[in-house]
């Protein structure tokens, strides 16, 4: 399963939470949640994403980053049926809040929608909300922690494809689930994990 059918019906939230990951065979992974919506409320919804759109939430999720990332290549390396499933609100003490993020939502098929009762979306990128500061208090030092996380989130990266690697994907596998297929961004991701681990 490469393609998952969905309408061309777009929409826009700016947080969710997941408490549980569901694992199959397939390239996408299901997510057990909430949508927050505009009034303030939380929905119980289910949500469906690859693991490139995965990854690339956890990278801006500072906090569960590391822990939920491991969670996800044990599980792959350890699955003993399929499909299989990561608790984070048992293993962790809570659910997962991804806010501060602006997702792209689209729904189910017309044929798929009937089954979802519109209480499912496919996640199909994420990206970060604007919440800089303005320039005249951007201080040096703000400059060199924001460099320093971005080599860190670029080191995590690549700890995640040597994880998938350890689990026998495959280089090319393992690149496209740690999001790491751009030869560039590879590069760049190794060369930072160079740099963490000469620190250590």
């Amino acid at each position: 399963m490469n393609k998952l059918p969905t309408t061309t019906l777009n929409e826009q939230v700016s947080a969710i939470s997941i408490g549980q990951i569901i694992l199959d065979d397939s390239n996408f992974l299901t997510l057990w949640g909430h949508i927050l919506l505009d009034n303030g409320t939380w929905k119980s919804c289910d949500f469906v994403t690859t693991y490139e759109v995965m990854n690339t939430m956890l990278r801006y999720s500072l906090e569960r980053h590391d822990s939920v990332q491991m969670m996800i290549v044990n599980k792959l390396e350890t699955m003993c049926r399929v499909p299989d499933m990561i608790d984070l609100e048992a293993e962790l003490g809570g659910v997962v809040i991804f806010d501060e993020l602006m997702f792209q939502l689209k729904r189910p098929s017309l044929e798929l929608e009937v089954y979802t009762e519109n209480e499912c979306y496919f996640i199909e990128s994420v990206s970060q909300t604007c919440t800089n500061k303005a320039s005249d208090t951007i201080t040096p030092n703000d400059v060199a922690a924001a460099l320093e996380c971005c080599v860190q989130l670029l080191s995590d990266t690549y700890n995640l494809y040597l994880g998938y690697m350890e689990v026998e994907l495959g280089d090319e596998a393992a690149r496209k689930k740690a999001g790491l297929e751009d030869d560039n961004r590879f590069s760049m991701a190794y060369y930072a994990w160079q740099l963490h681990t000469s620190k250590g």
